[in-house]
């Protein structure tokens, strides 16, 4: 009869501990969708924004038919005069390792919908966004835009051993940020003479940053459940905790840029990015729970009940940046070659930015590019193809890693144009 019983109850623990697990995954894809694509470690983010920019690798302070000036000089704006409503979106990294983590994750969820023990052990994956939507009428746009990136690391440890004491844990992190700009673009054409041209322009951005970590952490054993039923109290071996921190920001933040054109096939360009600030609102909002497990179904007892608290946070202001760019343009097989380089706060180049750009069989548009350190190492490579059928243009393009030339972005884009 003892032998009986003892068996019926490592059969609800075993019921438990896959539940529990389930729990725990179930809570991680919520979160995943509730925190956004809340990037990573991508660095060179401003090429998710727009699938043309990455195909130039980014050399867009210079080029002015592109209606995503906002983000690379609002001095271009002057230059579009064309009515465009135009949507991107970018995804990084995509190398191979994060694509096997993927795979894992999904492997990990149809275990767990076929009832099935997935392995112990510990998974991480990263993930970095981008996008925007751009609405340009002449010199005046309106152009959201922004980046999320989001951390995900999970642990889990089973032991179902009939000669050891059944026990789960696992733990379930994520970090995510995501920043939010709403950028309202002014060009005015300051010089038109005698094959010159000059326009100013500036964006006044409204920005929103927001960064979250949350996480759960759990452990069940056979004897502490027990315990705990019978006791109805927690023990020190098993336990249930969430916290939960979130920062906020918000700030104006002004860019200000100008063009030049000196003909039909040389222009230049310079932006400065962040060039004055002004903080609205910072806060941090915690909060935190912590319980046990007080039966073999899963149900959890709080001890310290789920409560937040909120309280003011200094804002702290993007420093500037700086960025100047040449473009020419071919004649004869039109051609268009743009270089960049970002500057410090010396005018001392950091990096460069270099892009081709050659149209084919009229509807069709190839891109090349590549950032370059101080040095002018490679750091990365991009390709990029456009198609420009009636109103509609479509883009897509992405970034390889110069040591193997594996894929680690991608990014596309459709507009329509009046």
């Amino acid at each position: 009869m003892r032998l009986v019983r003892r068996s019926k109850f490592k059969v609800r623990g075993e019921r438990f501990m896959k539940r529990s697990l389930i729990l725990l995954m179930i809570l991680l894809i919520s979160l995943v969708g509730i925190s956004y694509a809340a990037s990573t470690t991508f660095a060179y983010k401003d090429l998710l924004y727009d699938p043309r920019a990455m195909g130039m690798a980014g050399a867009m302070t210079a080029l002015a038919d592109s209606p995503t000036s906002a983000i690379y000089n609002p001095a271009l704006m002057g230059e579009y005069s064309k009515l465009t409503l135009k949507l991107g979106l970018g995804v990084a990294p995509l190398d191979k390792e994060n694509r096997d983590k993927l795979n894992t994750f999904v492997e990990y969820l149809k275990a767990l919908q076929s009832d099935s023990e997935t392995p112990n052990g510990e998974l991480s994956a990263v993930l970095s966004t981008g996008g925007y939507l751009h609405l340009g009428i002449s010199k005046l746009g309106l152009t959201l835009f922004g980046n999320g990136d989001l951390n995900a690391y999970y642990y889990k440890y089973t032991a179902n051993d009939s000669s050891s004491d059944l026990q789960l844990e696992g733990n379930v992190t994520l970090d995510g940020n995501l920043k939010a700009n709403g950028a309202l673009t002014v060009a005015i054409p300051a010089i038109d003479l005698l094959g010159l041209k000059v326009n100013l322009g500036a964006n006044v951005r409204l920005v929103n940053e927001y960064y979250v970590n949350t996480s759960v952490q759990a452990k069940a054993t056979q004897t502490g459940v027990a315990q705990a039923i019978v006791e109805g109290q927690p023990n020190d071996n098993d336990y249930f905790r969430r916290s939960f921190n979130l920062n906020e920001q918000r700030y104006v933040s002004f860019d200000v840029g100008a063009y030049a054109r000196f003909s039909p096939f040389v222009a230049a360009g310079i932006v400065v990015k962040d060039a004055f600030g002004i903080p609205l609102e910072g806060k941090i909002t915690s909060g935190y729970e912590e319980g046990y497990f007080s039966d073999t179904s899963g149900s959890i007892t709080t001890t310290t009940p789920y409560s937040e608290s909120t309280s003011p946070m200094d804002v702290t202001l993007p420093d500037m940046s700086l960025k100047a760019g040449v473009f020419v343009k071919i004649p004869v097989l039109a051609t268009r070659v743009a270089i960049d380089a970002d500057l410090d706060k010396n005018f001392t180049p950091i990096s460069y930015r270099v892009g081709v750009e050659q149209p084919l069989f009229f509807v069709l548009t190839a891109r090349g590019g590549a950032v370059l350190d101080a040095n002018l190492q490679p750091q990365i490579y991009t390709l990029g193809l456009g198609a420009n059928i009636l109103l509609v243009q479509a883009d897509m393009a992405i970034v390889l890693d110069p040591t193997n030339m594996a894929p680690v972005a991608g990014s596309i884009s459709g507009s329509v144009r009046f």
